[in-house]
């Protein structure tokens, strides 16, 4: 007498799926919340050492967009003062970076003006801090999906 099954391989097939889009939906959750940070530090900056808003267009462009595979999933911009402009070439930049990682998940964050860089090369902050912060925290941020997926899977 052997052992009988109670479940089908398409079972197996439709519980691994659905934990796979557990995790993705958690990576994604997790790189947004990460780009939510690096924005809200970057917006946050002080005038002394970062820019003062004349157009909004710099603060606006400031932003983030989440991607997988080339294709964007969240993003956030803000509209400060008035500076749509800010907003509209944030996101193009961030989609135009983000359509090259056509495999996995990718975080994006943006000053999408032109003359940000400028503004970093005279020596003040646009995302230069924001950038470190990122750093510093994905693999912390990492580590931790990596505890609650074997967590999961024990």
């Amino acid at each position: 007498m052997g052992i009988v099954p109670k479940f089908s391989k398409a079972d197996v097939e439709k519980r691994f799926n659905n934990f796979l889009r557990v995790i993705e939906k958690r990576q994604i959750e997790r790189l947004q919340y990460l780009g939510e940070m690096c924005v809200s530090h970057a917006r946050s900056i002080p005038k002394d050492v970062g820019f003062e808003d004349q157009t909004g267009n710099l603060r606006s462009s400031i932003g983030y967009v989440v991607f997988k595979n080339g294709v964007a999933v969240k993003d956030n911009y803000v509209n400060v003062l008035g500076g749509s402009e800010g907003v509209k070439a944030g996101k193009e930049l961030a989609r135009e970076k983000g359509a090259k990682y056509k495999d996995g998940f990718v975080l994006i964050v943006t000053a999408g003006m032109e003359y940000a860089v400028h503004v970093e090369a005279k020596g003040r902050d646009v995302l230069t801090s924001a950038e470190s912060l990122a750093t510093n925290e994905l693999p912390k941020i990492l580590n931790e999906l990596k505890l609650n997926i074997n967590r999961a899977l024990n």
